[in-house]
């Protein structure tokens, strides 16, 4: 238990504040720190709590197969794919975050390995991921995981799905050079009609917007509003994405305490409220 502890530990920057950021130390004293990991409490303990949480898991899964179970009618000449994320899409990793959350909290130091935790190959499967994943498998349609999970630990995330018993008959389309998943999707592409992506990112779909942020991830994902729901299924994710990126394109490479100051500033509020609550 002290060594999964400690493999716990490691990863906290990579998944708390997007997965692959540079090295952030926690130090004891920080309160800077401690601030921004207790805030992400409500948003932990919604993820691993709230029966809204699973619903919406089950209708992201239930409305891409019923997509999927229409496809079939459809004549193609390729055969039919799926591609979807895996973090956060299909595998629940809240429980480390809870843990790297906690140990934070209390000023302890930290580095960022994410690796540590995908060695453990120990994910849960998030609420009906199994089943939705099987189901896809039963009607003949290919299953691709195109992750960002890195290939030097791809044996290990293969364990992990294994244990779940998600279907395996493809390879993990991990990461290798960059985090732009295009090439991989084009080349799954080639072969293949996807009739559905799933992710929690806006970076798990084919909208080109990796490397964008502020507001234009907004303007791009509105250009392709007609698609979710009917050919793109996104999953809820509170706790971390590129999302950060809209509060700050830098947001990760500022000070603690400025990060507090610009998460706080990015809330936005209602001037004549506050007004009259003051008055």
């Amino acid at each position: 238990m002290k060594n999964m502890n400690k493999a716990l530990v490691v990863l906290a920057c990579s998944v708390s504040f997007l997965c692959g950021c540079s090295s952030q130390v926690a130090k004891k004293g920080d309160q800077s720190v401690t601030e921004l990991y207790q805030r992400n409490v409500m948003a932990l303990s919604w993820m691993q709590n709230a029966a809204e949480y699973r619903a919406l898991c089950y209708q992201a899964y239930n409305g891409a197969y019923d997509h999927i179970k229409d496809s079939l009618k459809q004549k193609t000449d390729k055969p039919r794919a799926i591609i979807l994320d895996l973090d956060e899409t299909v595998i629940d990793n809240i429980a480390a975050e809870a843990t790297i959350n906690s140990v934070a909290k209390d000023g302890m130091e930290f580095n960022d390995d994410w690796l540590a935790w995908e060695s453990m190959a120990s994910a849960d499967a998030m609420p009906g991921a199994a089943e939705f994943l099987k189901k896809v498998d039963k009607l003949g349609v290919q299953i691709f995981y195109v992750s960002n999970r890195s290939c030097m630990n791809v044996d290990f995330t293969n364990k992990n799905l294994k244990s779940l018993k998600f279907p395996m008959k493809n390879t993990i389309k991990c990461k290798d050079n960059t985090s732009n998943k295009k090439a991989r999707f084009d080349k799954i592409l080639e072969k293949y009609n996807v009739v559905a992506f799933l992710g929690d990112n806006a970076t798990d779909f084919p909208i080109n917007i990796y490397g964008v942020s502020g507001v234009d991830r907004n303007k791009i994902v509105d250009k392709n509003s007609s698609q979710f729901g009917v050919k793109y299924f996104v999953l809820p994710n509170p706790v971390y994405g590129e999302w950060y990126s809209q509060i700050d394109p830098n947001l990760l490479k500022q000070s603690k305490k400025k990060m507090v100051e610009l998460v706080d500033k990015s809330v936005k509020t209602d001037t004549a409220l506050k007004e009259a609550i003051s008055k």
